[in-house]
């Protein structure tokens, strides 16, 4: 760092930190606090590297924030110190913030905690331009979403909630299963489970009793509530949109890029939106008396501990956000050899997000908490960060495509070479696709596994392959050709254009963006993981982690974000205490301390465990595999 002579007023700013983070950007030498507060877990810790200013060359940093501040040095020539603290609940930060004891630049709260603040005039609005990357590489659809969700700004303003926060990560709620557990449990065939957790009623079947977990989160719950008690209204809704069949499947020739692309102003996410979001008297009653039954026939409440309690086999069933079925997913396969899956029921769900804003105050630095905000939004720090939080980002772009590829594309799996760490006793956490010196990924040669069982080169030699074309054994052929002549089966096809349309630069004129290969589009994925289960006729799709990253289109128009309650916050937090009561039936507080009794000390090593996903690979980043 190079000091420059400080006037006495400076000198005494250094000394004076409280002052100091009060201070503007101007004052030569002068330390910027930059005060964050975020959820646990919820940003990139691993090491990457990073192009920081555009110029090709890439320097490794140890987690994200020090990426950002080494951009704020070198790029923008400031001297900004980020101040970094996490929250577990938006209520308990939101009663934190109105004390007063704590003033922070940037908070990530939930939609419904973003439209509470704006009406209480707490936030400060995002300057227009201010976020271009975030605006460029953001998906059109979830930002849509956020602009639908209004408040008043304190001002008697009627404003999408948008203008006064940048969206950070995005999921859903559903249901997470493990069917070989639940079919041993209540004998019946897994096939018929997989077939009920795509229905929201089956929650409350005798057929499984004891065996599902629910969130102690009263919006949460709630939401499950509401999708019960209204399920009839929700099924008719949907048939009338004319976008589905009587089994609430996609009807063929339905353009659902085209309802998603209006979806504001489509009658069928009107009227999800309306239904989703009741909470007068009458219906916080009726979720009451619903909510109790459900009570009767789960095993219990949990407020974090569902992810690790399906992997150790104390419950069969979970209600789980989207992001911690991922997790349980990844653990379960590679931990437990337990094979467990997620689902967003067919009437639809929630969608929820978290977003970035700026709470009003004298010393707010808005202009780096912006340049925070839009340096996160870059796809290369976004994938940083979803690699270390397993959640979804609100951005797409090349560098998140090439990312979902690596994790999910069977394509990859086809080509790339692929390192077992646990078979040299490391974690599989730590196993990824093989690189070699210089950075570049592996391609699989046709010798199979080597003398160590470390790497898979794979049954063919698939040198010179990219994502658009296979080359088997010196010979080229699409994609489509490798699954009907070598594998002879074909993979699925899932469209994401609602994610990734308008965000990826095709700066080699490889892609067709009207074609409809994931051969020449990159809106379209290739998948191997989902099943299909048929029951008297009817067909339901059972997911994994994919499905559960990025929900398939046919899902979108069914999905809603439930909002702030307003006043009627207060009918809601009496139902929950009703509800609540004593978190466990009779039977359950039995059965629950024997089964803690018989896996304690497992059990409290659990808690200590920060969610991993897969070990952030340096090498990744530099981009240098064919395309």
């Amino acid at each position: 760092m190079n000091f420059k002579p400080l006037s006495l007023f400076a000198f005494f700013l250094l000394l004076s930190p409280s002052l100091a983070a009060c201070g503007g950007a101007g004052a030569a030498g002068e330390t910027i606090n930059l005060r964050v507060l975020n959820w646990e877990d919820y940003i990139g810790e691993y090491e990457l590297e990073v192009d920081l200013d555009g110029d090709g060359e890439y320097e490794l940093y140890p987690d994200v924030i020090s990426a950002f501040e080494a951009y704020e040095r070198n790029v923008l020539g400031k001297n900004v110190k980020v101040i970094y603290d996490t929250f577990d609940t938006n209520e308990t930060m939101l009663s934190s913030l109105k004390t007063g004891k704590s003033t922070y630049d940037l908070i990530c709260p939930s939609d419904y905690t973003i439209q509470k603040m704006m009406s209480q005039g707490m936030l400060e609005p995002f300057d227009s331009n201010a976020t271009p990357n975030y605006d460029t590489y953001a998906s059109h659809y979830l930002q849509e979403q956020m602009s639908f969700i209004k408040a008043d700004d304190g001002e008697g303003n009627l404003t999408p909630i948008s203008e006064y926060s940048r969206g950070y990560m995005w999921g859903t709620l559903g249901i997470l299963y493990n069917p070989a557990k639940v079919s041993k449990d209540r004998g019946v065939s897994e096939d018929q489970v997989k077939f009920d957790m795509a229905d929201w009623n089956s929650l409350w079947s005798p057929t499984y009793h004891g065996e599902m977990s629910i969130k102690d989160s009263m919006r949460d719950t709630y939401s499950v509530g509401i999708m019960k008690l209204f399920d009839s209204e929700i099924r008719q809704a949907i048939a009338d949109s004319g976008y589905y069949d009587e089994n609430l499947d996609l009807k063929e020739g339905v353009d659902v890029d085209r309802v998603i692309n209006n979806i504001t102003t489509d009658d069928l996410f009107l009227t999800m939106d309306e239904i989703f979001n009741r909470c007068d008297r009458e219906t916080v009653n009726e979720v009451e008396d619903v909510l109790l039954s459900l009570k009767e026939n789960v095993f219990g409440f949990e407020v974090d501990s569902g992810k690790d309690d399906i992997i150790k086999g104390l419950i069969g069933m979970n209600l789980a956000w989207s992001g911690d079925a991922v997790y349980s997913m990844d653990r379960g396969e590679n931990e437990a050899d337990e094979t467990i899956y997620y689902s967003v029921p067919k009437t639809g769900g929630n969608i929820w997000f978290d977003g970035w804003v700026m709470p009003k105050s004298d010393s707010l630095h808005k202009q780096e908490a912006q340049e925070f905000v839009d340096f996160l939004s870059r796809p290369d720090i976004s994938t940083a960060n979803m690699d270390t939080i397993g959640y979804t980002s609100f951005i797409a772009g090349n560098d998140v495509l090439d990312l979902i590829r690596l994790w999910y594309d069977p394509r990859s799996y086809a080509m790339y070479a692929y390192a077992d760490e646990t078979a040299l006793g490391g974690s599989w956490e730590d196993s990824d696709f093989a690189y070699d010196d210089d950075g570049n990924i592996v391609y699989q040669n046709g010798t199979g596994l080597d003398e160590d069982g470390y790497i898979d080169y794979g049954e063919h030699d698939m040198t010179g392959s990219t994502y658009e074309m296979a080359v088997v054994d010196g010979t080229s052929m699409t994609w489509e050709q490798y699954q009907d002549e070598i594998l002879g089966y074909r993979w699925d096809v899932v469209d994401l254009t609602y994610m990734f349309e308008g965000t990826i630069e095709d700066e080699e004129g490889i892609y067709d963006f009207d074609s409809t290969s994931p051969d020449n589009n990159p809106y379209l994925f290739y998948t191997d993981e989902l099943e299909y289960i048929e029951v008297d006729g009817e067909t339901v799709t059972a997911g994994r982690q994919f499905y559960a990253q990025y929900p398939p289109s046919y899902l979108i128009p069914k999905l809603a974000a439930m909002k702030d309650y307003g006043d009627n916050n207060r009918f809601v937090l009496t139902m929950w205490e009703n509800v609540k009561g004593n978190n466990l039936p009779v039977w359950g507080v039995i059965v629950f301390g024997a089964v803690i009794a018989g896996v304690a000390g497992f059990a409290i090593a659990a808690l200590v465990t920060k969610m991993r996903y897969r070990k952030l690979k340096v090498e990744r980043r530099k981009k240098n595999r064919a395309n």
